[in-house]
């Protein structure tokens, strides 16, 4: 319809990058769901993840490593400040807002032909230039029926990574950890958590997703993001594919 998209962006309640096993079994068992679901969302991985997927999807680049996570309870208000550094960079941005006050959902912060603006503001979107375009819901599990109707009516994926995606969501300690130690899976774990990378700056960075039945190797201080040099990986086509990535870039 004209929109000119310059923020994806993804709301999240609440963020604590270490919660300990006490807080995330509690709050697990209050929302039904299991100890790695509930931890891969309060520590951030899933967010990183959902938003790097956005940016290799659909052509978008982030603002910055672990993006921004800008606090703002005003979806233009905080959008408008990532959509400038947007304007800076000269490409679209996929980031989030971190507010406990706005609704589960997505929304974009978009820009449209001046001529448009007296019914812009009309539609109630306000007087520009940036105006948000909101969903306010999430149905995850309904929403996945959805688009299989659609890939087997012909419809095609809804997204996917791209062919040449441009970043990841690299595997950080979330605190010191040894050689022999083993990380049985790192999404939802205690042991790491997910940042989105560029993949060109940390060529050697493990994606999270990666990170199953891994040995370390070598001792990662707490920050740290961990490296092939690191870890010992099982072989896996997933392992095939990520490497096939890298050496295209």
């Amino acid at each position: 319809m004209g929109f000119k998209p310059v923020v994806y962006a993804n709301i999240k309640g609440f963020l604590n990058e270490n919660p300990t096993k006490e807080d995330m079994e509690y709050w697990g068992a209050r929302s039904n769901l299991s100890l790695e679901m509930v931890t891969s969302f309060t520590d951030g991985t899933k967010v990183e993840i959902e938003q790097v997927l956005v940016a290799n999807g659909l052509g978008a680049g982030i603002i910055q490593e672990g993006l921004v996570k800008l606090e703002s309870d005003d979806m233009l208000e905080g959008g408008t400040i990532l959509a400038n550094k947007a304007k800076e960079l000269g490409y679209p941005v996929s980031d989030y807002l971190l507010s406990a006050k706005l609704p589960a959902g997505v929304f974009l912060v978009v820009e449209h032909d001046e001529d448009q603006q007296d019914a812009l503001r009309y539609y109630k979107l306000g007087e520009g230039p940036y105006y948000v375009l909101e969903r306010t819901y999430h149905l995850c599990h309904l929403e996945i029926i959805k688009t299989i109707k659609r890939v087997l009516n012909g419809g095609g994926v809804l997204l996917n990574n791209g062919e040449h995606p441009k970043f990841s969501v690299a595997a950080v300690a979330k605190h010191d950890l040894k050689p022999g130690d083993t990380i049985k899976k790192a999404i939802g774990s205690f042991d790491v958590r997910g940042i989105a990378v560029e993949i060109a700056d940390n060529l050697n960075h493990v994606p999270i997703g990666l990170l199953s039945s891994a040995t370390l190797k070598n001792g990662v201080k707490e920050g740290e993001k961990i490296t092939f040099d690191d870890v010992e990986l099982p072989e896996s086509l997933a392992l095939d594919v990520w490497k096939e990535i890298v050496s295209k870039i």
